[in-house]
């Protein structure tokens, strides 16, 4: 399963980025960009704590306190926004300031903007990544069909994790996600051959990082799994077995 594409797909809804919107005040289109880069940092970060056992157990506590299965569009209207940031500030860590920091520079709100975006969200985002490690662990079971080419497990039908896991593996796709971000980002999606790299003030390289993180392209395997949110996935089924 490809964690990254299977947030973004279920977070990024219209429905979603319209909920965002009304509860914030931020515009809908200013909202989806934002996500499109937030998300992908969040995992990120999520993975880098989890790498260690009493953060994986603190997150998967979390996850356990949140287990609702209404729609992402109900759960942010519901959100409490205090709880929200809460989360944002422990997912973030020392480095709160300097990301919120970036993003209102990427995306021309303020940090308060950005905070309150990321703070309505976040309830919904660790639901829906505890639904996806409950599914994970599902599949750890043996006697499992699979597909040569992907392991993707077909015994117990073709379900949403499939898909994403079929999507995700395909280089095709991933060059598509990589440009439906840079139209979103307003940026362009070629690349340079040169060895130097352009630097604009302190913001960090979200392009170049995001479209890493959209097609595991990467030179080792460790980094390609914790850019899509598969290690974080197996970090959390792990202490489930």
């Amino acid at each position: 399963m490809n964690l990254l594409q299977l947030l973004l797909g279920t977070l990024t809804t219209n429905d979603s980025v319209n909920s965002v919107s009304k509860k914030t005040g931020v515009n809908s289109k200013t909202t989806s960009k934002l996500l499109m880069m937030a998300i992908p940092l969040l995992i990120s970060y999520m993975t880098k704590n989890a790498s260690k056992k009493t953060g994986a157990q603190s997150l998967l506590s979390a996850l356990g306190q949140h287990t609702s299965t209404a729609t992402v569009q109900e759960q942010v209207a519901k959100a409490d926004e205090d709880d929200g940031a809460k989360i944002i500030a422990h997912i973030l860590g020392q480095d709160q300031g300097t990301v919120l920091s970036n993003l209102a520079n990427q995306t021309g709100l303020t940090s308060n903007q950005v905070n309150s975006v990321l703070s309505n969200i976040a309830p919904a985002l660790l639901n829906s990544l505890g639904t996806a490690t409950n599914t994970a662990a599902k599949k750890k079971k043996p006697a499992a069909t699979t597909t040569a080419s992907s392991g993707i497990n077909l015994a117990d039908g073709i379900d949403l994790s499939d898909i994403m896991g079929l999507l995700g593996g395909t280089q095709s796709t991933a060059n598509t996600a990589t440009n439906l971000l840079g139209s979103l980002l307003g940026v362009p999606t070629t690349t340079t051959t040169s060895n130097k790299k352009k630097k604009t003030d302190n913001s960090l390289d979200l392009t170049s990082m995001l479209g890493t993180l959209l097609t595991g392209t990467t030179n080792t395997q460790t980094s390609t799994q914790a850019s899509d949110g598969t290690e974080l996935l197996s970090l959390l089924t792990s202490l489930m077995g």
